[in-house]
């Protein structure tokens, strides 16, 4: 029999966005029956239970229900989860793994998108950018400032974290040889550094303090949430930019909001604690920031599904997956209910 595929979102747009008649005619020609129970309109209240009866694996994205194991226990035939973006924590918890079912992601697709978009902005950076382009009629040429920038080959490149993104950017910045790359993090590897031609930094600290641009790629878990504050920030260079791919929460607002408005750092910046950025933000006024609305990782969406099913078709033919999320790796990822704002503590008089 065929294996049965839902997806499970309740949003048409959704539906529509990554189900293309490219990517139907994939599952069709992979051997694979396809429910899309949103494809002909926004669903109330679904009975995602009911929805999966009879399917072998199910694809989630933004929006979709958690599959715990509440829920797998009322879907025993469902095998594989496939979840149509990166992070995992959102449709999954602890208890998924104790189904014994496979989980897979399209972040190794999300991260390739976004580890251009971090070369892109660490050339802008190296080339200071901001300082003497004129944009679209918005902001004027200063020839001036033209020749205020600094050789690659003499910067240092820093990177917090050693997930899918910073192994791509790795990869890119190799022909760029810049000065020096360092990167920090719990799972980085001396022997695989080397082979991208980087070293590891011991601490946090070390890489903030010896980078001229670092990029902040590390998961947004308990641990890393406000690991970076004001006592962090000083100790980046004067005229080191700050690049911001991951998450926003990875660096205290407050603290970040000084240092940008001291003007002895710059940032470029794709998250933010409030999304969409309001436009009465102090970030919008500073010209020593440049900012992109959260799509650094975009517009994958269908490589996302099309990456996910030649996966589904590896697995219905015995064979494992390319990047499986087990726990461990779930436990690493990016949470986005930590971006909620930390309560002040209640003073008692």
């Amino acid at each position: 029999m065929k294996p049965q595929i839902c997806f499970l979102s309740p949003s048409r747009a959704m539906a529509e966005r990554f189900w293309t008649p490219e990517n139907l005619e994939l599952a069709r020609n992979l051997g694979f029956e396809l429910s899309v129970p949103a494809a002909s309109g926004d669903l109330t209240a679904p009975d995602w239970p009911k929805l999966l009866a009879g399917c072998d694996a199910a694809i989630t994205t933004w929006g979709s229900p958690c599959c715990n194991l509440k829920l797998l226990e009322k879907t025993p035939q469902l095998r594989i989860i496939g979840h149509a973006a990166g992070s995992v924590v959102a449709v999954t918890d602890a208890t998924t793994y104790q189904s014994g079912i496979t989980v897979i992601s399209a972040n190794p697709i999300m991260a390739e998108l976004v580890a251009e978009w971090s070369l892109m902005m660490t050339l802008v950076a190296q080339r200071n950018l901001g300082k003497y382009a004129g944009c679209f009629g918005q902001t004027a040429m200063h020839w001036e400032g033209r020749h205020d920038f600094c050789d690659l080959r003499k910067l240092t490149v820093g990177i917090w974290g050693m997930g899918d993104i910073s192994r791509h950017l790795l990869r890119l910045l190799e022909p760029l040889r810049p000065g020096r790359i360092l990167v920090h993090s719990g799972h980085a590897a001396a022997a695989e550094l080397t082979e991208y031609g980087a070293e590891k930094a011991d601490t946090l600290e070390e890489l903030l303090a010896e980078s001229d641009l670092i990029h902040l790629l590390a998961g947004l878990t308990p641990q890393n949430r406000h690991r970076i504050g004001a006592p962090e920030l000083a100790l980046l260079k004067t005229g080191a930019t700050l690049i911001n791919a991951g998450r926003a929460p990875l660096v205290r607002e407050e603290a970040l909001l000084a240092e940008l408005g001291s003007g002895r750092i710059r940032a470029i910046l794709d998250v933010f604690h409030t999304e969409p950025l309001p436009p009465d933000s102090p970030l919008c006024r500073m010209n020593n920031v440049i900012l992109t609305p959260h799509n650094a990782g975009y517009d994958g969406s269908e490589r996302f599904i099309r990456y996910l099913l030649e996966e589904f078709r590896r697995f219905f033919d015995g064979l494992p997956p390319l990047a499986p999320v087990d726990l461990p790796r779930f436990r690493s990822m990016t949470d986005e209910k930590l971006r909620a704002p930390v309560p002040e503590p209640v003073t008692r008089g």
